[in-house]
């Protein structure tokens, strides 16, 4: 079974490697769009600056007003403040998971987005933790499409650069 500090580990370093994978992205890369229905690399950037600390704290209260709140706050985030946000966010999840025990995560039921309660535990595992996974995917992508070709496994799973 995962401890409750292996699931705020694991959701504060994805957090870390977005960061790392910001570095990757020019400065031409912030419009950059795949197609004109996806979002644009500062709208994924302003998503993934909200959406694990939003869907947990939603989870948690059973209130999904409260994503909204989390993501209209990075709605104007500019592009240079993406590092300092995602700071908040992890400072926000380690404060999340200092103030809930076990017994909680394993047995308090959580609202899901799209209808639905699981344990809030098992609910932030399949949610924001998967979440914050695949939209880092998502940041790898966009950053190799606008350039940075150096780019490769290490950066989207480890957050670093590989030196071998």
């Amino acid at each position: 079974m995962i401890s409750k500090d292996q699931l705020a580990a694991s959701m504060t370093r994805e957090c870390d490697i977005c960061k790392h994978l910001y570095t990757k992205l020019g400065p031409d890369a912030w419009d950059y769009r795949p197609t004109p229905s996806q979002r644009s690399t500062i709208e994924l950037l302003r998503y993934l600056a909200a959406c694990g600390i939003g869907a947990v704290k939603s989870m948690a209260e059973q209130n999904w007003k409260l994503f909204g709140e989390y993501t209209d706050r990075a709605k104007a985030m500019p592009a240079d403040e993406f590092p300092a946000a995602m700071d908040r966010q992890k400072a926000e999840l380690e404060s999340f998971f200092r103030s809930v025990d076990e017994q909680t995560l394993g047995t308090q039921l959580a609202s899901l987005p799209g209808g639905g309660k699981l344990p809030l535990g098992e609910a932030i595992m399949n949610g924001p933790l998967k979440w914050l996974a695949a939209y880092k995917l998502q940041l790898f992508l966009y950053a190799k499409a606008t350039g940075a070709v150096e780019i490769g496994t290490a950066n989207a799973w480890a957050g670093i650069d590989w030196k071998g």
